[in-house]
């Protein structure tokens, strides 16, 4: 898995990560809850640029990564260090 864009909000983090088959839009709050809030099959989509681009539409290009970053699980931990390098 990849997190490929993260923004913070008051009480968490809200982004999207990536998975073999398809791109997740997810709220992660900071008690540990994640919220997948929608679901985009990679297949309906040329590439990742592709992706990012429809994406931009709605979330704020600066919002994505400029290198995905693997992790092994979504925690508050991950997410914290991710977000802490980007700022």
């Amino acid at each position: 898995m990849k997190i490929i864009s993260i923004k913070s909000y008051r009480n968490g983090y809200t982004g999207i990560f990536e998975e073999d088959d398809k791109y997740v839009l997810f709220n992660f709050s900071k008690n540990g809850k994640l919220k997948k809030i929608n679901k985009y099959n990679k297949e309906d989509y040329v590439d990742y640029n592709h992706f990012v681009g429809m994406m931009s539409k709605f979330i704020p290009y600066g919002s994505f990564l400029k290198e995905p970053v693997k992790i092994e699980s979504i925690t508050i931990e991950e997410l914290d260090r991710i977000f802490s390098k980007i700022k």
